[in-house]
C-alpha cells in the first residue's frame, strides 16, 4: 500500500512539474520538449538515478510504442487530405524519395564523422530523417508566409513521421536478419503487416466517426472521450496481437477519425497559423486528443532524456557538430532542390524552396524511435540525436524569420479590425 501511495505522489509531482516546464517554455520561447529531455536527464542514470529508460519503456518497449502510437494518431487527425491534393507530388517526393536520400546521406556522414558502421549509420539516418510538426508549427505561426509553403511543410512533417518510422523499423528488422533468405522472409512479413495496418486503421477510424457523429448511428455522441480511449486501446492491442505495423495503424486511424465532422475542414491551414493567432480547438474529441498527445510527448522525451549519456560513451563533440552541420547545410538543401522542382503543377519558386530547405526541425519521432532501436546503436547515439533535436529547433527558430524576409516571402498579414467595426 505504501509503495503504491508513494508511486502516485511521484507521478503527480512529475506531471505537475511537466506543466510548470511547459509554462516556463512558453515564457522563454523555448520548446517544452527540450525541458522534458533535461528532466529525464536529471532523473535518469546519469543524474539522480531515480529512473531508467528501460524501466520506463516497459517490457518489449510497449509503453514507449504506445506513446508513439498516440503521437502518430494525432498527426493523422491533423492531416487534411483536401490540402494535400494541392501539393501531393511535392509532399509525396519529400516523404519517400527525400526520406531515402536523407537516410543515405546521413548514414555516410555518420560513418565518416562518427565512425558508425553502415547498419548503424542507416538506423541513425532513418531516425533523424523524420521531421516534427510539433516543433515547426510554433515557428510558422510567427511568420506571414505563402499558404502553400506552410501547407507543404506541415504535411511533410506529419506524413514524414509515418514513413520515417516504417523505414527505421524495417531497418531494425534487417539488422536482425541480415542474410538474403532472412531479408526476403522479413520483407514479405513486413508487407503483410503494412496491408493489415492500413485496413485496420481505416476501419477503426471510420467506426469511431460513424458511432460518434452520424445522425442516426452516432450512439456514442455523448461519450466521445471514453469511446475514443476504447478505440485507441483496441487498435493498439490488435496491432500487437496480429503483428501489424502499429504506428501506421495509429496514423491511419487518426486520418479516418479526423476527416469527417470537423467544422474547420474547409479552413486554410495557413490562415489558422497566421501570426498573432492561436489554434482554437473545441469539443470533447479535440480536448481528449490534446490531453493524450501532451502526455505521450512528455513521456517520449522524458525517456529520451534518461538515455542521454554523460560525456563518456564515445561522444565526439567535433564530429557531432559537423554531423549536424551536414544535415542543415548539405542534406536538407540537396533533398529540397533536387525533388521539389519535379512538381510541375505547384511550381515552387527558388525563394520558396530556399525557405523550405532552411526550416527542418527534428523532434518527437526521433526521440521515440531512438528509444525503440537504441540497443542496436552505440551509446553516443542518444547524445547525437539530442544534439540534432536541439540544434535543428534552435537554428529554425533563429533564422526562419530573417530567411523569410531575405527571400521576400513574407506577405502582409490582414489588418486587425477595430472594436468599432466589429
Amino acid at each position: 500500500m505504501g509503495h503504491t501511495a508513494a508511486l502516485c505522489v511521484i507521478i503527480s509531482g512529475v506531471l505537475a512539474g511537466a506543466l510548470v516546464l511547459t509554462r516556463l517554455a512558453g515564457r522563454l520561447r523555448v520548446p517544452d520538449i527540450l525541458w522534458f529531455m533535461l528532466l529525464g536527464l536529471a532523473l535518469g542514470p546519469f543524474g539522480l538515478n531515480l529512473v531508467s529508460g528501460e524501466s520506463l519503456m516497459g517490457q518489449d518497449h510497449v509503453l514507449l510504442l504506445g506513446a508513439v502510437f498516440l503521437v502518430l494518431y494525432e498527426a493523422g487527425v491533423g492531416t487534411r487530405l483536401a490540402l494535400l491534393k494541392k501539393h501531393a507530388l511535392a509532399v509525396g517526393l519529400l516523404v519517400t524519395v527525400g526520406l531515402l536520400l536523407t537516410t543515405g546521406m546521413l548514414a555516410a556522414s555518420a560513418h565518416f564523422l562518427l565512425g558508425y558502421t553502415l547498419p548503424q549509420g542507416l538506423l541513425l539516418g532513418a531516425i533523424l530523417s523524420t521531421t516534427d510538426p510539433a516543433s515547426i508549427l510554433p515557428i510558422l505561426r510567427r511568420l506571414s508566409l505563402p499558404p502553400r509553403v506552410v501547407e507543404t511543410l506541415v504535411a511533410e512533417s506529419a506524413i514524414g513521421d509515418v514513413t520515417g518510422s516504417l523505414l527505421a523499423l524495417f531497418l531494425l528488422s534487417w539488422v536482425s536478419a541480415p542474410s538474403l533468405g532472412g531479408v526476403l522472409d522479413m520483407g514479405g512479413t513486413f508487407l503483410v503487416s503494412i496491408v493489415g495496418a492500413i485496413a485496420g486503421g481505416l476501419a477503426l477510424g471510420r467506426l469511431f466517426a460513424l458511432l460518434t457523429r452520424h445522425p442516426k448511428w452516432g450512439v456514442f455522441r455523448r461519450s466521445v472521450p471514453v469511446f475514443l480511449v476504447a478505440v485507441l486501446l483496441g487498435g493498439f492491442g490488435l496491432s500487437l496481437l496480429f503483428h501489424l505495423q502499429t504506428l501506421l495503424l495509429g496514423y491511419l486511424l487518426g486520418v479516418a477519425a479526423g476527416q469527417s465532422g470537423r467544422e474547420d475542414s474547409e479552413l486554410s491551414l495557413a490562415s489558422a497559423l497566421a501570426p498573432g493567432t492561436s489554434k482554437v480547438r473545441m469539443g470533447d474529441f479535440e480536448m481528449m486528443n490534446d490531453l493524450l498527445v501532451y502526455l505521450a510527448t512528455f513521456f517520449i522525451f522524458l525517456v529520451m532524456g534518461t538515455l542521454i549519456p554523460h560525456s563518456g560513451g564515445g561522444f565526439a563533440l567535433t564530429g557531432t557538430i559537423l554531423f549536424l552541420g551536414s544535415l542543415i547545410l548539405i542534406v536538407r538543401p540537396a533533398v529540397v532542390f533536387s525533388l521539389v522542382p519535379l512538381d510541375r503543377i505547384s511550381r515552387f519558386s527558388p525563394q520558396e524552396m530556399g525557405f523550405m530547405a532552411t526550416v527542418r526541425e527534428t523532434g518527437i519521432m526521433a526521440g521515440a524511435l531512438l528509444g525503440l532501436v537504441h540497443g542496436e546503436l552505440p551509446a553516443s547515439a542518444s547524445t547525437v540525436v539530442f544534439s540534432v533535436v536541439v540544434g535543428t529547433i534552435a537554428v529554425g527558430a533563429l533564422i526562419a524569420a530573417p530567411a523569410a524576409r531575405m527571400l521576400g516571402l513574407e506577405v502582409d498579414p490582414p489588418a486587425p479590425q477595430s472594436l468599432s467595426s466589429r
